[in-house]
C-alpha cells in the first residue's frame, strides 16, 4: 500500500483539523512556559586544585660505553594519581554526611549519587591538576557546599602528604603539598534551559500530538 502525500492533502488536513492543532499548540506552549517559569535556579561554582608532589633522585644511564655510567637525575612525581583520586571522590559513600546535608538538604542514598551527577570533574595540566566544576540549587547554597568540598579534598590530600612525609625516604628531596589554584568562581546568573529550544520542541510536539490526535479519532471513527 503506498501514501501519496501532495499540497492538496496537507492543505486539506490543516483545514479540517486546525482546531485541534491549535488547541494543542496552545496547550504544549502552556507547558513548555510553566516549565520555563519554574525551572529551579542553578547556579555553577567552579575551583582548582593542584596535586601533592615529590621530588625524588633517580638513576638513569648516561653513556653507551661498557662502563655503564650512572648519574644522579631528580625528577617530580605524584604522591597519589588524578585518576585514582578521582575514582575516590566519585564514591558516593566517601563523603562525610555534613557535606551531604550542607549540598542536597539531607543524608540518604540516593542524595549521595544525586550530588556525584551533579559533580563535573576533570584533569588539566600534565594530570596534576583537577578542575571541580559543582551545578546546584541556590546561589549561597552552591557556594557554600563547594568551600566545603574544597576543604575536604584539601584534608584528604594533606593526609596522604603527611603519609608520605613520615616515611622519609631517603630518595625523596623534597614535598610539596596540595594547592587550591584560585578563589572559586561563581557564575554570575542562574543556569537555565535554551528558551527557543524549549519553545521549538513544544511547537514539535504539539503538532505530533496533533497527528497521533487525528489517527486516533478517524481509527474510532471507522
Amino acid at each position: 500500500m503506498t501514501m501519496y502525500i501532495s499540497y492538496a492533502i496537507v492543505s486539506t488536513w490543516f483545514r479540517q483539523n486546525f482546531k485541534l492543532l491549535l488547541a494543542l499548540e496552545c496547550m504544549s506552549l502552556l507547558a513548555a512556559g510553566t516549565f520555563l517559569y519554574f525551572t529551579p535556579h542553578i547556579y555553577e561554582a567552579n575551583f582548582a586544585v593542584r596535586l601533592p608532589k615529590m621530588e625524588i633522585s633517580s638513576t638513569s644511564d648516561t653513556s653507551k660505553d661498557e662502563s655503564k655510567a650512572q648519574s644522579l637525575k631528580n625528577q617530580w612525581v605524584l604522591l597519589i594519581s588524578g585518576l585514582d583520586f578521582l575514582r575516590g571522590i566519585q564514591n558516593p559513600m566517601g563523603h562525610p554526611n555534613a557535606l551531604i546535608q550542607t549540598c542536597m538538604g539531607d543524608v540518604s542514598n540516593a542524595s549521595r549519587k544525586q550530588l556525584i551527577q551533579t559533580l563535573q570533574m576533570s584533569l588539566m595540566g600534565s594530570g596534576d591538576i583537577i578542575h571541580f566544576s559543582l551545578r546546584l540549587e541556590g546561589r549561597q547554597r552552591v557556594l557554600h557546599c563547594a568551600i566545603l568540598f574544597r576543604d575536604l579534598i584539601i584534608q584528604d590530600l594533606d593526609g596522604i602528604y603527611d603519609s608520605r612525609s613520615r616515611k622519609n625516604a631517603p630518595q625523596i628531596k623534597q614535598l610539596e603539598k596540595a594547592v587550591v589554584i584560585g578563589d572559586i568562581t561563581l557564575s554570575d546568573s542562574y543556569i537555565y534551559p535554551n528558551p527557543q529550544k524549549t519553545i521549538l520542541a513544544a511547537l514539535i510536539a504539539g503538532f505530533l500530538l496533533a497527528i497521533f490526535g487525528v489517527s486516533l479519532r478517524n481509527k474510532y471513527r471507522a
